[in-house]
């Protein structure tokens, strides 16, 4: 199954994040791999983006094959965005080398209309 790893990731991080108020979308569409956290305004994304790994290794195991993943949180507008690669691709990691960063990316609240 495609994106088998994605999905399984995605369904256990609505379980642990599992807030009537935020919504868990995915963009797995043309590169994108991500698994997009949407919170309300009142939320501190920066708490949430720095415990990530954390929380993370709460989940668990996916027993499928491991798979690009970006999971990023912003607000309903698309404000606050930011992001973490998980099991980052080569290229991933040629960004990171050569950049020590992956390339910015924002996103628009037309853009989250669309997922």
């Amino acid at each position: 199954m495609k994106r088998a790893y994605k999905i399984q990731l995605q369904h256990n991080l609505k379980a642990l994040y599992c807030k009537a108020d935020w919504s868990i979308k995915s963009n797995f569409e043309n590169g994108r791999d991500e698994i997009l956290l949407i919170l309300p305004d009142g939320e501190q994304i920066a708490t949430f983006h720095a415990s990530l790994y954390d929380d993370l290794s709460l989940l668990p195991e996916i027993d499928h094959p491991r798979e690009r993943v970006l999971i990023s949180f912003c607000h309903q507008d698309g404000s606050g965005y930011c992001s973490r690669v998980i099991n980052p691709s080569t290229q991933d990691e040629i960004h990171l080398a050569l950049l020590g960063q992956l390339p910015s990316r924002k996103i628009t609240g037309g853009e989250l209309q669309d997922l």
